[in-house]
């Protein structure tokens, strides 16, 4: 060819690019027609279809960006390897295949293609040559699989590995292994763990998380530990954590049965809390299940042997199903593990919680089964109001039930002890736990571990539990001095109250029964406060009482009382008290206290102060220091009193009309000089009350008002 003149220069220089491009691209060398790499071998683009070739592995690629195209591995000693891997497709609709075990370590994100068929691929979070201590972090999304032919998945196979896979490699211990999948197909299993294939050692991470986010699928099954092949090698983990999220879906529906085999019955759609033991050694010291949503057909605690002689160990499993999804998106939860053949590994103890169900969950069957434990197992509920009395609870040791829960189940699922957590603080008596079989109650022993708790009692297969008094005004039975006039007897107030959380229908009813009961009250008159006591309206006791103060004071505080009612001989004086707190009587002066009988129909009275017990009669009041007979002298904010109101069967302040039965709706109120020219508002200081068990539980009985 001949070049020639000023323009046979320009082409000479354009022939010479033009052969060059078969070697030189601008964003590196060509390594053939279908790869083009950087200047420093960490990130691959496809240009075409390509086959990997163990020349690559030496690479350390960071980023391979397959652009649509399909990447082949021929054999099983091809394979990619870096630190911090990134395979992806930013473009078009790429493939990974081969027939080999495909192998990319050091993965940090999978994404974006299709594993076609057949294919068995690995994605490994440690890479190769592994650094000891190090930790993983691997996500794999949209990665897909079509079903197979016949639909069997033997011969469609990728896994996961949070850790290291040992494999004609040098088995390193690392800190963590996280692995999140989310709209991917898994062909087979997720470990949190290691996997040991090959060698005659152990290896062991610290700490594992494998999350199962919305849109993956397992075929097979969800390792929170790893997995041993080798006999006399052992992979451990110190504590896996495994989190299945609404939309993943482990539904145990897929064949796995190719050639002829067996269906792999404990590998399809199973969540193991352990790891898995084919003739080795798989050992998890602490293992975490938390279930959000989703589907999974199967939830252990325990591990998976595959072989008697293999052992699959967790020293203690804690199983959550969290929420109504949580619940909803589990068949049969097992504490212990599972086996091919022969029996399953015990896991040493167990926790299975059911968490924050705010209402009873439209759900199949659901078995919950504590069995598979050598120290047992303990079915907790924490913050559950739902009936799950359709759940079918066994082989149960200790139930647990907290301040927050109101949960009925059928029975106890053979469990001897029931411990009671949280906080009752303020709290009236409160049904935390209904057994439908009642006869049960009888045969368990009970266990307070809450705080600020008082009391407690079956009721009817229901069990009450009664919060302690913390400055909130509570009934209590008064202790007179020895001159109080005959005709006055000391009687304990049984408020009228519903339980805190129960439905507006169901406080309505209460309010309804209460107001019937007292003459001249209605309805209208009445709430129901925030402990769950019934109380009259504090704007109404504001209104009814602005007549009784001077001109020139105005109330700003208005405590309203427990609504109660209470039992005396005919046309005898009642004296009834509620344990308070000094800073909650608006006074520092016993005789300075405004306590307010509310009469109904807008009208109010005041008790009158009585200083000395020959003084104690109808529509007066006396304070004592708390438990004691002695008239207090003065109050003091932080000290408890009794204040002791005196009401006389059928008398004026009687509301309850029944003879030798007295009933009051009372209140305390604060009252302040007017500012001059200007007006004034307030607020409510409603005292909490408490719903007393034995004679302080008030029986919603209806009386005629004469």
């Amino acid at each position: 060819m001949k070049f020639s003149g000023k323009y046979g220069i320009f082409a000479l220089f354009f022939a010479l690019c033009a052969l060059a491009g078969t070697a030189f691209a601008t964003t590196g060398t060509v390594v053939n027609e279908s790869i083009v790499w950087n200047d420093n071998g960490t990130e691959a683009v496809l240009s075409g279809d390509h086959t990997w070739d163990t020349s690559d592995a030496a690479k350390s690629p960071v980023k391979i960006d397959l652009k649509g195209y399909k990447l082949t591995f021929g054999s099983g000693s091809e394979v990619i390897s870096g630190d911090g891997v990134t395979v992806t497709s930013t473009s078009g609709d790429a493939n990974i295949g081969d027939k080999a075990n495909a192998k990319i370590y050091g993965a940090k994100l999978i994404e974006n293609f299709k594993i076609a068929d057949p294919t068995y691929l690995w994605a490994i979070g440690a890479k190769k040559e592994a650094v000891a201590s190090a930790s993983t972090d691997l996500t794999v999304k949209n990665v897909k699989m079509d079903d197979p032919t016949g639909k069997d998945w033997r011969d469609k196979q990728f896994k996961i590995v949070g850790g290291v896979l040992v494999w004609n490699t040098t088995a390193v211990d690392l800190s963590s292994a996280t692995v999140a999948v989310e709209d991917s197909i898994v062909g087979h299993s997720v470990y949190g763990g290691s996997v040991i294939l090959t060698g005659t050692t152990g290896v062991s991470v610290d700490k594992t998380l494998v999350n199962i986010n919305s849109g993956a699928k397992v075929v097979r099954s969800v390792y929170g530990g790893g997995e041993s092949r080798k006999a006399d090698t052992i992979s451990t983990v110190g504590q896996s954590h495994i989190i299945v999220n609404k939309g993943a879906s482990i539904p145990g529906t897929y064949s796995i049965k190719g050639n002829g085999e067996d269906d792999k019955l404990t590998e399809k759609g199973y969540v193991y809390g352990g790891g898995n033991a084919e003739g080795g050694i798989s050992h998890v010291k602490n293992a975490i299940i938390e279930i959000k949503g989703g589907t999974v057909a199967h939830v252990r605690g325990g591990g998976r042997i595959e072989t008697a002689a293999s052992v699959s160990s967790v020293d203690v499993a804690e199983i959550r199903l969290i929420g109504e999804e949580g619940l909803k998106a589990v068949s049969d939860v097992k504490a212990g593990g599972e086996a091919a053949t022969g029996e399953a590994t015990p896991v040493g103890s167990a926790t299975i919680e059911l968490y924050d169900i705010p209402k009873t969950p439209v759900m199949a069957g659901v078995t919950i089964d504590g069995s598979g434990t050598e120290k047992g197992t303990t079915l907790k509920f924490t913050r559950v109001k739902a009936d799950l009395s359709a759940l079918t609870i066994s082989s149960m040791d200790i139930l647990v039930v907290d301040s927050g829960s109101k949960v009925t189940i059928n029975d106890l699922g053979g469990a001897k002890t029931i411990k009671v957590t949280g906080d009752f603080n303020k709290m009236p008596a409160t049904n935390i736990l209904t057994i439908k079989n009642a006869a049960i109650a009888a045969k368990v022993d009970v266990i307070i571990a809450a705080d600020n708790w008082k009391e407690y009692k079956w009721d009817n297969g229901s069990l009450m539990v009664m919060g302690r008094d913390s400055g909130v005004a509570e009934p209590v039975k008064p202790q007179l001095p020895k001159d109080t006039p005959a005709e006055v007897k000391p009687v304990e107030a049984k408020i009228y109250a519903v339980a805190p959380d129960a439905t507006p229908a169901e406080k309505n009813n209460v309010i309804r029964d209460t107001s019937e009961k007292l003459e001249g009250i209605s309805s209208g008159d009445l709430v129901v406060d925030a402990s769950g006591a019934i109380t009259v309206k504090a704007e109404t006791v504001r209104n009814a009482a602005s007549s009784l103060v001077a001109y020139n004071e105005t109330i700003t505080k208005v405590g309203p009382l427990p609504v109660f009612s209470a039992e005396v001989a005919k046309a005898q004086t009642a004296a009834v008290a509620y344990k308070i707190k000094g800073k909650d009587l608006y006074a520092t002066d016993p005789s300075k206290i405004n306590v307010i009988k509310y009469l109904g129909s807008g009208e109010a009275a005041r008790f009158v102060y009585a200083a000395a017990a020959a003084d104690f009669a109808d529509e007066s009041y006396t304070v004592m220091l708390q438990g004691t007979s002695t008239i207090a002298d003065s109050i003091a904010a932080d000290t408890e009193y009794d204040l002791v109101l005196f009401i006389k069967d059928g008398g004026r302040f009687d509301l309850d009309k029944a003879d030798a039965f007295v009933a009051d709706p009372p209140a305390v109120v604060q009252t302040e000089k007017k500012a001059s020219g200007g007006s004034s508002s307030g607020c409510n200081g409603g005292f909490g009350a408490l719903l007393l068990l034995g004679a302080a539980m008030l029986p919603l009985v209806y009386r005629k008002k004469r």
